[in-house]
């Protein structure tokens, strides 16, 4: 006997990552649709229950625009996301007269460009790689207007840049990333720098600011020099002298992943010129091996076993195994192969392939992990915007995951899968960090 096909609605559902919350969601849509006489929007129902079934955060958001996001979802999938197309968009939110509103539409608008980049990634139009660009590329311009919205791109007898570390340096940012930010100065006057960082501290509070609009970015301060006993604002001059002096092999690391994202006539990016022959110095290459896999198993130790959970990103085998022996091998051989020198740990790897100190295929093999592992801790991720690195240890749990990486239903699959990366991985970490 023939059974019925499923109708297009069915079909979405039944592919939806979260089902309760998919069905859940368009039951309350259709009700509120039919109130508010919308007609029959948004155009592509599928779309709308991907989202649904993806994404919680951006499920309230929806319905928070009501009419208007049913049209930001018809229209995702025309959208040029470009920095330029990024800027014509959050312009709006500089133009307002009280930064509190300036910051409330940047909210707004931010999320609007974010929740198309959602629904076209979700349309396997953008791969995991050219997602986590674009979200960065949103990532830099939303910084720059707050930058803007908050006085501090004209301030007097100040000049300001900012540094993104870590994901955002390597445009590798996820749904859910927070933005790591040093702010350097440069300037003569004790009362300009106090003014200027009371306009930082403003900043910052607002970045991290939640309202029915969502959020812009939580923000982390704790990779500049000194950490959180540091100042908030650190001269260019304390910042050389700092990594001028010898530091331990870590923060070396962290340096790797350093970009200039908002610069005032050329502040950071001189800055980080210098800095980087401090970075890509010549080590001993037995010290430079032990230290980095000693705090690869620290980190490993005290972070990387959760109970009845596996860590996507702190495991063993997982993202930070591919970042480490990555950054083992920028340390060691980028004072010669300067191509080395990149904040991305996906470039870093294709140089190393064609500079000969890895092989084609253990290069191939460590990216094809890289985005699967990226793709679990995005889905992850995404549900509610934290910053969730963890999935369940039991496979039957792991339902959304399977789905956003290509299993379906078929959770154990998925888990063999996961499981198989990860040993992997490690295989190729103990390799490139054995004893000589």
């Amino acid at each position: 006997m023939n059974l019925p096909l499923k109708t297009e609605t069915e079909q979405a559902i039944a592919a939806a990552w979260h089902l309760d919350s998919a069905r859940a969601s368009l039951a309350r849509w259709l009700e509120v649709r039919r109130k508010e006489q919308w007609d029959e929007i948004p155009v592509s129902m599928p779309l709308l229950i991907k989202l649904f079934g993806a994404s919680w955060y951006f499920t309230r958001y929806l319905f928070f625009r009501g009419q208007k996001g049913a049209e930001l979802v018809d229209h995702a999938l025309e959208e040029n996301f470009s920095s330029d197309r990024f800027i014509a968009r959050l312009a709006p939110a500089v133009q307002e007269p009280d930064p509190e509103q300036g910051f409330e539409r940047l909210r707004l608008l931010k999320n609007e460009l974010m929740l198309q980049i959602l629904l076209v990634h979700l349309e396997g139009r953008l791969d995991q790689e050219q997602t986590e660009r674009r979200l960065t590329m949103l990532a830099d311009v939303a910084l720059e207007m707050a930058l803007r919205i908050s006085g501090l791109h004209e301030a007097t007898g100040c000049r300001l840049a900012v540094l993104g570390m870590g994901r955002m340096a390597g445009y590798e940012m996820t749904f859910g990333s927070d933005l790591d930010l040093i702010f350097l100065f440069e300037a003569e006057m004790d009362e300009i720098v106090a003014a200027t960082s009371r306009k930082v501290r403003l900043l910052l509070r607002h970045l991290a600011a939640a309202s029915s609009a969502g959020l812009l970015y939580e923000v982390d301060m704790r990779l500049r020099p000194h950490g959180t006993a540091g100042a908030l604002l650190t001269s260019n001059r304390a910042f050389l002298e700092y990594h001028r002096e010898e530091k331990e092999i870590w923060e070396r690391q962290m340096m790797t992943r350093c970009r200039c994202v908002y610069d005032e006539r050329h502040l950071g990016q001189d800055t980080l010129t210098q800095v980087q022959s401090y970075i890509y110095a010549d080590y001993d290459a037995e010290y430079l091996r032990r230290e980095i896999a000693a705090m690869r198993q620290r980190v490993l130790n005290e972070k990387g076993s959760p109970r009845n959970k596996l860590d996507i990103k702190r495991g063993k085998g997982g993202i930070m195994d591919i970042d480490f022996l990555t950054h083992y091998l920028q340390l060691k051989h980028g004072a010669e192969v300067v191509g080395l020198r990149t904040c991305s740990t996906r470039q870093a790897l294709r140089v190393l392939a064609e500079a000969r100190l890895l092989t084609s295929d253990v290069v191939g093999t460590l990216l094809q992990a890289y985005a699967f592992l990226k793709s679990v801790e995005s889905c992850v991720r995404l549900f509610d915007m934290k910053p969730i690195s963890t999935i369940p240890a039991d496979h039957r749990e792991n339902a959304a995951p399977a789905m956003a990486t290509g299993f379906g239903r078929d959770t154990e699959a998925f888990m063999e899968n996961y499981l198989a990366t990860t040993r992997t991985v490690r295989g190729e970490f103990e390799i490139i960090f054995a004893e000589p």
